[in-house]
């Protein structure tokens, strides 16, 4: 099992907190005298009328209960980022944010962190290695840099809030499920739930402000479970304008200072790395790229690929995807950049896989490349036992690692001479039937 293996079965265990990343939370008590509103209304207010606040500042704490008292953080030892640290578990700090900069200062149990983003550029400074690191786009990119996202987008808290709203939308039922006070102000709860028969996910509440129409708060639901386990958002907010100096940065005297670039592998590669209908490179259209392939066409592209032979109900395949080797996005780029070329060696000599079932938060991933005896081996040496902290079970009689939570889980196993990796927002029964019946 190569490292991005347990990268892999981290990020697909905290899928959903990623959702709600410098996005950070309260508790609110007390009544609010709102005037009704309908979905419709509140979605055109947050449209329209979000847009003149232009500035918010405040305290913010945000809590998880997805892992409880998992030892997953144990894997990074006394290395692991406080940013990481403290999203995994719960924190607070102070956030500042307006018209696209961002300033984020955050204390952990494990030690402090502050983010700084204000353009082109962001900082980070984490007080467990006394670490600054500059984020920047990659140069020479053209208009692939000013086409990516907004880095501080999703760092501001009503920026991110919103478009978590906007993406969760399409599959869920949206209602406005009462009032509360959160950080002093009066907000509507919208409340989104999930379409999908067969998902873990119960519900997402926002608490939007009723007179600034910007979210203040966002829980996240577990089905069955009165309690939230992710929740993020404001303790004490104002809406006054901010000193321009809090967006600037300086790394501490004595700390040490790293230099790294922005970007997706799709944008170093010149195009999204997504199916395989047009060719790797910058003359390839987007359409071809984001098309899904088949189980026909994955596998020629991916011979080692493996199918279940039974899917839960609800959870039917919708396409696949298969990234090039290092071999076919070399050919297809002449002439690449320090980046390019650090990314296509990345790659590998052979492509991954990935199958997709299922629909919106009922979604099943599997991940799949190939591997052997002697890498799975190489790279469990290299984690010194640490993976027994997760969870172990067993895939058809094959040893297997696993992390279960409320809202998703993931499973990790070789089969043969292939790394399989299945994650999705299902039961764990679910989840081993795809995993179990994978030939």
């Amino acid at each position: 099992m190569r490292r991005r293996t347990l990268a892999l079965i981290a990020t697909g265990a905290v899928i959903a907190v990623v959702l709600v990343v410098g996005v950070v939370t309260a508790g609110a008590k007390g009544p609010s005298s709102l005037p009704p509103i309908t979905v419709s209304q509140l979605l055109q207010n947050i449209a329209t009328k979000a847009q003149s606040t232009t500035a918010v500042s405040g305290d913010v704490a945000w809590s998880n209960g997805l892992l409880g008292s998992s030892s997953l953080l144990s894997l990074g030892g006394n290395q692991t980022p406080a940013g990481l640290s403290s999203l995994l578990t719960g924190g607070s700090g102070r956030v500042w944010a307006q018209n696209g900069k961002m300033r984020l200062e955050q204390q952990g149990q494990n030690g402090d962190f502050v983010a700084v983003a204000n353009g082109a550029t962001i900082w980070t400074w984490d007080s467990m290695t006394d670490t600054a690191t500059q984020y920047t786009h990659p140069s020479g990119s053209g208009g692939a840099a000013s086409a990516m996202p907004s880095p501080q987008a999703s760092l501001d808290p009503a920026t991110a809030i919103a478009a978590l709203i906007q993406k969760l939308a399409p599959n869920a039922t949206l209602s406005v499920s009462g009032q509360a006070v959160v950080a002093g102000r009066q907000t509507y709860t919208l409340t989104l739930t999930p379409t999908s028969p067969v998902t873990t996910f119960g519900s997402v509440r926002v608490a939007i402000d009723g007179h600034r129409w910007v979210p203040l708060r966002v829980q996240v639901f577990a089905k069955g479970d009165g309690s939230a386990i992710l929740s993020a958002g404001f303790k004490k907010v104002s809406f006054s304008a901010i000193s321009g100096s809090l967006f600037t940065f300086s790394p501490p005297s004595g700390a040490t200072v790293t230099h790294k670039q922005l970007g997706k592998l799709g944008m170093a590669l010149g195009a999204p790395v997504k199916g395989t209908a047009g060719k790797v490179g910058a003359g390839a259209g987007a359409a071809a790229h984001n098309a899904p392939l088949t189980l026909k066409q994955a596998k020629v592209q991916a011979p080692f690929l493996l199918t279940p032979s039974s899917t839960p109900a609800g959870v039917a395949f919708r396409g696949a995807f298969v990234t090039p080797t290092s071999a076919k996005a070399r050919a297809a780029i002449a002439g690449p950049t320090a980046q390019q070329a650090t990314m296509i060696a990345a790659l590998g000599k052979h492509p991954t896989a990935v199958l997709d079932y299922g629909t919106g938060f009922g979604t099943v991933l599997v991940v799949e490349s190939k591997t052997t005896a002697a890498q799975d081996a190489q790279a469990q040496q290299q984690l010194g036992g640490q993976l027994s902290m997760i969870g172990k079970t067993t895939v058809n009689g094959m040893p297997a690692i696993k992390l279960q939570t409320a809202l998703g889980s993931v499973v990790t196993f070789r089969q043969g001479d292939v790394r399989v990796i299945v994650a999705g927002f299902v039961p764990w029964s679910d989840l081993t039937q795809i995993a179990g019946t994978l030939q």
